[in-house]
């Protein structure tokens, strides 16, 4: 179980990976004339996100091909999956519930239309990360003594 456990976490480190790696090349495939690479992974991204260019960081005068929030949280799942790997992610349940009012707090915000800024976004992205990697390694490590 370990073996499938780990194989999954590698698998969705690298899911999570192709989507902020895509994301943030697309800016560079257009501002060096690659306009139909990016246009194509950009398509691909929108399956993944709104891609609304008010919502998204612009580099070198185009926007990244996703939202400030789901930039965050693939690239906070990538990353944290690394941790996981590492058997370095671990956090109580109190700090846990902490993390996810707040994200839901800056949800409901954005819900009601109060504008809390790309870098906030980001940041909530990030700890949305955090959380889903916690809970899938949870879900995965309960199973394998479940077994």
């Amino acid at each position: 179980m370990e073996n499938i456990k780990n194989t999954f976490i590698i698998l969705l480190a690298l899911y999570s990976a192709f989507f902020w790696l895509g994301a943030l090349a697309v800016p560079f495939l257009s501002h060096f004339g690659i306009y139909d690479l990016s246009a194509k992974l950009s398509f691909i991204l929108s399956n993944a996100c709104h891609q609304n260019p008010e919502r998204s960081f612009w580099f070198l005068g185009y926007p990244v091909s996703l939202c400030a929030r789901c930039l965050g949280v693939y690239l906070s799942v990538t990353f944290t999956c690394i941790l996981a790997l590492a058997g370095k992610l671990n956090i109580n349940g109190k700090l846990f519930v902490s993390l996810a009012l707040i994200c839901s707090a800056d949800i409901l915000l954005n819900i009601f239309h109060v504008n809390t800024f790309n870098i906030t976004r980001f940041c909530i992205g990030l700890i949305i990360g955090l959380l889903i990697t916690v809970g899938i390694n949870y879900i995965l490590r309960r199973k394998r003594y479940e077994n």
